[in-house]
């Protein structure tokens, strides 16, 4: 495209240190910040954003699939323990093995089960955050 094509002005503000920024850029273009400007526009595709919508989705994706996960480990966790404590008060379950083998298990079960969640709710402020 030739300049006699070209009949309009744009006008844009900048601080000085945009401005020698642009003018450091348009070294390439020979000095021509109207060609470089030009040039950046009809380059510039939003691939980055687009990037980071995909990068979110997929995100949400996984964040989603282990936040339904642990809720289903939730769910039968509750359900093991309660069967569990009642057959220990039917005297079905010994209650030494109870309180020895199956409470311990449980709790770093349990401390596990609120690790995982709290790193999911890390993860969840984070994208808030953006």
């Amino acid at each position: 495209m030739n300049d006699t094509n070209r009949n309009h002005v744009c006008k844009v503000r900048l601080s000085d240190d945009e401005l020698q920024l642009f003018q450091k850029k348009a070294q390439s273009y020979g000095g021509n910040t109207s060609a470089m400007i030009r040039d950046a526009v009809t380059l510039f595709d939003d691939k980055r954003t687009r990037g980071r919508i995909e990068a979110m989705a997929t995100l949400l994706s996984f964040y989603n699939k282990y936040q339904q996960q642990l809720s289903w480990l939730g769910g039968n966790f509750n359900q093991v323990m309660h069967r569990a404590n009642e057959l220990a008060i039917d005297d079905k379950l010994s209650e030494n093995y109870f309180r020895k083998v199956i409470m311990p298990e449980a709790q770093s079960t349990l401390k596990a089960i609120r690790g995982i969640k709290a790193e999911l709710d890390a993860i969840h402020d984070s994208l808030e955050k953006m």
